[in-house]
């Protein structure tokens, strides 16, 4: 599991430096994209996002994680399942298509949105100013949408081996 490799690196890193932070963590979200990607039903990266922030549950950020995992996975699966409900192709869901790409890296930006207001919350007073709130939502989106990138890449890759 990612998330296990990185948690250590993202405890060291959460109070030295809030962007580098926001940039290493957010690779904890590939599982959960790969998911959407594997089983494209709505609720699959949410199911992967929980199950992965109940493995990191003794980590230092504990409980938080599992808002800081799931909500962005739902995010994510919304904008997925608001485009597969305005496509005007057929409801019937295709496991071997991936959604387009621009749908893709939408939710991919919502997702990284959302957990980039959602890090506000815990960003430490001391050090926030407008520029590092601003810093740290770019660096959030610009990750999970290169992250998502990766996966969608990676998703492709497994389906031309078989899998």
């Amino acid at each position: 599991m990612i998330a296990l490799v990185i948690s250590p690196l993202t405890t060291v890193l959460a109070p030295v430096s809030p962007p580098a932070y926001a940039v290493v963590a957010s690779f904890t979200m590939a599982t959960p994209m790969l998911a959407a990607l594997l089983v494209p039903r709505f609720g699959s990266a949410t199911f992967v996002a929980f199950f992965t922030a109940a493995l990191l549950i003794a980590t230092p950020l504990g409980p938080l994680l599992i808002v800081a995992l799931t909500v962005p996975a739902l995010a994510i699966e919304l904008v997925l399942f608001g485009a597969r409900r305005r496509s005007p192709r057929p409801p019937r869901i295709n496991a071997r298509a991936l959604p387009p790409v621009a749908v893709w890296m939408t939710a991919c930006a919502a997702g990284g949105l959302t957990i980039g207001v959602l890090s506000l919350a815990v960003l430490s007073p001391e050090v926030s100013s407008p520029a590092l709130i601003a810093l740290i939502l770019v660096l959030r989106v610009g990750a999970y949408v290169g992250i998502g990138a990766l996966v969608r890449r990676l998703r492709a890759q497994l389906h031309n081996a078989g899998l």
